[in-house]
């Protein structure tokens, strides 16, 4: 038996051997020898792979938009005559601040029935409330009561009828029949959609606002680079202290086939304006082990990618796998510490690795 067990190991030995040397030769038929003089003939250059330990900050172009959440327009409730306009585009008004007033005239006869249904309210309230104690000392009969008690009600009902009348002819300070329109947020005047002396109708928009320091992103990316990104990630706008996170990603393709991300923004410097174009960086969740290359250093042979890795006998292509990327830089995984990599005359060494 032992000398079986020693034959077995013999045998073992040299497969074993082989193996290992088959590997070593597959891969050293993979390095392309490549000279110091053909090198620089093809103007190769390489650079160290740079150890990540944060997600890289992918830079895409954006544009500053408004939330639907911080604007506001003020509207003519009912048929009036605009006779004084307080702001214009580009004024930053105060919560409550007078905005525009119009000259309406159901408005005094609106403010008089109110003031009526008012008084009529108090009146059958201080009525029921004798008669509820004229009853309890059993001085009255109980249908006189119930007959105070229904017109309290009635009276109720028409004071709310009244004031819901007078609502929808504005809310505002009220003078007569005029009313002036003011602020419901602080912000900045984008639009005045209208001029003293002009008619406008109900419904009518005059003022618009908006809250400047509640302002939004919108990201356009590529499917690929959609991929990349998540609702939550972080937010932040080149040459800006503004920041923000991605709330949402459209489910559906926009004209020119990209995906729109949307993300929240914080301004509090308030340099950014609406409309504006400008560069963000989204930086992802923290990962270990991960790599930064040029993205120049990329190649892809069917839909894997490559780097040509620098050894002491020539480039080796290496498979990676790219975590995210965008025109300058991608974070790889798939190196090992210290890999210098082709980022200049890769099309040479990928048509040589082809034979091309």
């Amino acid at each position: 038996m032992a000398a079986g067990f020693f034959a077995a190991r013999i045998l073992v030995a040299p497969m074993l051997v082989s193996a290992l040397l088959g590997a070593a030769a597959a891969v050293a038929a993979d390095v392309l020898p490549l000279p110091a003089a053909q090198k620089k003939n093809l103007g190769i250059a390489t650079v160290a792979a740079a150890t990540q330990t944060a997600s890289l900050a992918l830079t895409y172009p954006a544009r500053v938009t408004l939330p639907p959440a911080s604007v506001r327009v003020v509207a003519a409730a009912g048929a009036g005559l605009v006779t004084q306009l307080h702001v214009q585009a580009g004024d930053t008004v105060r919560r409550g601040a007078p905005l525009v007033t119009l000259s309406m005239p159901g408005l005094a006869d609106a403010q008089n029935a109110l003031t009526q249904a008012r008084l009529k309210s108090q009146l059958a309230a201080g009525n029921a409330a004798r008669d509820e104690k004229l009853f309890g000392e059993g001085l009255i009969a109980e249908s006189r009561l119930r007959a105070t008690q229904s017109e309290a009600r009635s009276a109720r009902a028409s004071l709310a009828a009244a004031q819901t009348a007078l609502s929808m002819l504005g809310a505002g300070r009220v003078s007569g029949s005029a009313i002036t329109l003011t602020a419901p947020i602080a912000g900045v005047v984008l639009d005045s959609a209208t001029e003293p002396g002009e008619r406008v109708d109900a419904g009518m928009a005059l003022v618009k606002l908006a809250d400047l320091t509640r302002l939004a992103l919108e990201i356009p990316l590529s499917t690929a680079q959609a991929r990349q990104v998540a609702v939550g990630q972080a937010v932040t706008v080149a040459n800006s202290s503004a920041s923000g996170r991605v709330t949402a990603l459209l489910p559906q393709l926009s004209a020119s086939q990209s995906v729109l991300a949307r993300a929240s923004l914080t301004d509090p410097h308030q340099l950014l304006r609406p409309g504006q174009s400008v560069q963000v960086s989204l930086t992802g969740e923290q990962a270990a082990d991960h790599q930064v290359v040029p993205a120049a250093a990329l190649v892809w042979k069917m839909s894997t990618p490559y780097v040509f890795v620098e050894t002491a006998q020539g480039f080796l292509p290496t498979p990676v796998q790219v975590i995210r990327r965008n025109a300058g830089q991608a974070e790889i995984v798939g190196l090992a510490a210290g890999s210098r990599v082709a980022v200049k005359g890769v099309a040479a060494l990928k048509a040589q690795w082809l034979g091309e």
